[in-house]
């Protein structure tokens, strides 16, 4: 489509890093000399990883629940954060036999940092969950947003704001958004991009849109080049009746969160036995994910279940679920 392209990181990478193409220095440099605004997006801050073939482009993904697998540096392991799924870090790729390798790993932090180093005379501005928490800091943000040569932003760009004289949207590093451990991750990736699209091209019909990636062949990546949600929608729900997932189940996700990780594990354990003991029939699919997220000090453990319906089941223990403050269930 009209000014949406793609750049293979495989072929156009800078000297500076892996994740940034001298075609987006470039492009950004022009901008500037131009009076013009350029805008990195990365949809998650958070830091995801995985391991992606070069030669073949091949992404590592679980055998169980299709979905990328994570780097675990200590045991030097991939593993899934949704079935407990886990293989031995490669040394060859299992579909080339080539032992050539991408660690895709990148945050907004980071791509600040190199921007800074790059365009060392410019302004940049970067914007995430944590720079903004109020309508006041909102306004300081637009500010901030006109002063500003290169904005750094994550999803909330979708919805927040509009900003004049933008003329490039650049998508850091498409396949990161795959690597968040979710069965619908794709479908929200799709989402989000085309969302992002399409808003700015209703305000100024020129302004280009271009996607770094590393597997500029994925299919992901050509539904999304094509704006082509038929083709996408067709093999999404395929997808997701070979792998039992909604809307061909009830899928819930039970979550527990403590400032001590022997507690979090002990009381998510305990919820997990309670649920199987239910569980008469041995028609749940109850999966309890041994390894906990951190975020704010606390340890976030969580439990996922599948079935038909499932709400009979969770009514069994719903007395541990309304005392306690700390569970959450989606």
């Amino acid at each position: 489509m009209k000014n949406l392209f793609i750049v293979n990181l495989n072929k156009d990478k800078s000297k500076i890093s892996q994740y940034i193409s001298t075609t987006l220095i470039n492009k950004i440099e022009q901008n500037i000399k131009e009076w013009k605004k350029s805008l990195i997006y990365i949809n998650k801050k958070w830091e995801y990883s995985s391991v992606l073939c070069n030669n073949c482009e091949y992404l590592y993904k679980c055998k169980n629940c299709d979905i990328s697998l994570t780097i675990h540096r200590n045991p030097n392991i991939l593993k899934c954060h949704y079935c407990n799924y886990s293989e031995k870090i490669p040394n060859k790729c299992i579909k080339c036999n080539k032992n050539d390798f991408t660690y895709i790993w990148i945050w907004t932090e980071q791509v600040e940092d190199i921007f800074s180093k790059i365009f060392n005379w410019s302004k940049i501005y970067r914007m995430d969950t944590n720079t903004i928490t109020s309508v006041s800091e909102k306004k300081k943000a637009l500010e901030n947003i006109n002063n500003s040569d290169i904005i750094i932003w994550t999803k909330m760009i979708t919805t927040w704001f509009n900003i004049n004289k933008l003329w490039l949207i650049w998508i850091i590093l498409l396949e990161q958004e795959l690597q968040i451990p979710e069965y619908n991750t794709e479908e929200k990736v799709y989402q989000n991009i085309k969302q992002l699209i399409w808003r700015w091209w209703r305000i100024n019909q020129e302004t280009d849109i271009l996607m770094q990636t590393f597997i500029p062949n994925n299919n992901i990546v050509t539904q999304l080049t094509k704006l082509n949600y038929k083709d996408f929608f067709i093999e999404t729900i395929n997808e997701r009746k070979l792998f039992n997932y909604p809307p061909f189940c009830e899928l819930k996700t039970i979550k527990y969160k403590d400032f001590s990780e022997e507690k979090a594990y002990n009381y998510i354990k305990k919820i997990e036995e309670k649920l199987i003991t239910y569980d008469t029939e041995s028609k749940y699919d109850i999966k309890l994910i041994n390894n906990p997220i951190k975020r704010n000090k606390q340890f976030h453990y969580k439990i996922i279940i599948k079935w038909i319906s499932i709400n009979k089941l969770l009514n069994k223990i719903k007395n541990e679920i309304i005392r306690n403050k700390d569970i959450s269930i989606y």
